[in-house]
């Protein structure tokens, strides 16, 4: 007679164990291979929004007038924009620190926020990445050898007056009152001129053509289209515009700022400026005319034309003030970076 025992079996739960640990271990492994695509698509965010926040910092820093086409010339209190890429973007903010004084350039610091939009890992957050950098804004420099330069040369008429060429502002070293070239020089009575210096065409670092003809300066005003400032404008002492003139012109009223003149320039009266006169055709000064920076006439002997000499008629002020210039060019000036001042952690709030 048979005898059946009852025998449990182990092949099953032991397979079922085996498949719970491979699964086990092939979700591990498909959790490590996720954390890992996760941790370097993190990486290669940061480091595209990196390259995003670098390159708007340097188009802004390049390109800031077409960013920013109503913006003020020199920055103000603080300047903003958007730099849009194929793979993100880029805000840029310009924050001043010191207004310009005089001389003394004005501070300011750049900050890029970087954004990367494109590309990133599912379910992972955008790339960012700021940058900053503290940069200056540094007034157009400008070469000044007297008081009043006439390169197609000067005829004063009268004794009265003064064509000086000490500082009025008391920062700079005294210059000469006139400088003029060789043929035709100065010609008239010198008692008003403080002193008369020899020049040639060369010696005079201004380049003309590159302002006339390839836009080398930019302009606030140019006339025509535009109009001559109104006396509300005027009534501003802190407006120092950078006025062109196309051809000839006679001004209506005293101004200050940078005139660029490519004609000739007629000045009648008690009509002064403050700033810089820079004028390709010759200069007739009529009157008790005030100007108080620096005097540039004839430039367009550098184009290779003929222009005659400028004349000063009675009693007139033509005299050297460097702080005139430095404000009169600041507008004309560009943002200059700091060296060693470049930071990639800066902080956010």
């Amino acid at each position: 007679m048979s005898n059946h025992v009852e025998r449990r079996g182990f092949a099953l739960p032991t397979a079922i164990l085996v498949i719970l640990a491979m699964t086990i271990m092939v979700a591990a492994g498909f959790s490590m291979v996720s954390a890992e695509r996760r941790s370097v698509s993190d990486q290669k965010s940061q480091i595209s929004a990196f390259e995003i926040a670098e390159q708007g910092l340097e188009l802004f820093l390049i390109r800031r007038d077409s960013l920013l086409p109503n913006a003020s010339v020199i920055p103000g209190a603080k300047d903003s924009v958007r730099i849009t890429f194929s793979n993100g973007y880029a805000d840029v903010s310009l924050t001043r620190l010191r207004q310009v004084q005089g001389t003394l350039s004005g501070l300011y610091v750049a900050r890029s926020r970087g954004v990367e939009t494109v590309g990133a890992y599912a379910g992972s957050p955008q790339g960012v990445r700021t940058v900053a950098q503290y940069v200056l804004w540094e007034p157009a420099p400008m070469q000044v050898l007297a008081g009043w330069t006439a390169l197609s040369g000067l005829d004063k008429n009268g004794k009265a007056g003064t064509l000086g060429g000490y500082d009025q502002c008391g920062d700079s070293a005294t210059i000469a009152g006139v400088a003029v070239p060789l043929n035709p020089g100065y010609t008239g009575d010198s008692t008003a001129a403080s002193s008369i210096t020899t020049i040639t065409m060369d010696s005079v670092k201004i380049d003309w053509n590159a302002i006339v003809n390839q836009s080398a300066i930019k302009p606030t005003i140019t006339i025509p289209p535009a109009s001559w400032p109104t006396a509300t404008q005027w009534a501003d002492t802190t407006y120092y515009p950078i006025i062109r003139i196309n051809g000839d012109f006679t001004p209506p009223s005293s101004g200050r700022g940078m005139l660029i003149v490519t004609g000739a320039l007629t000045l009648n009266g008690s009509v002064g400026w403050k700033g810089v006169l820079l004028v390709g055709g010759d200069i007739v000064s009529n009157g008790t005319n005030n100007i108080a920076g620096a005097t540039v006439s004839g430039l367009n002997v550098k184009l290779g034309t003929y222009v005659p000499s400028s004349v000063g008629n009675g009693t007139k002020q033509y005299v050297y003030n460097s702080c005139e210039v430095a404000k009169a060019t600041s507008p004309a000036g560009a943002l200059v970076t700091l060296r060693n001042t470049w930071v990639d952690n800066w902080v956010e709030y």
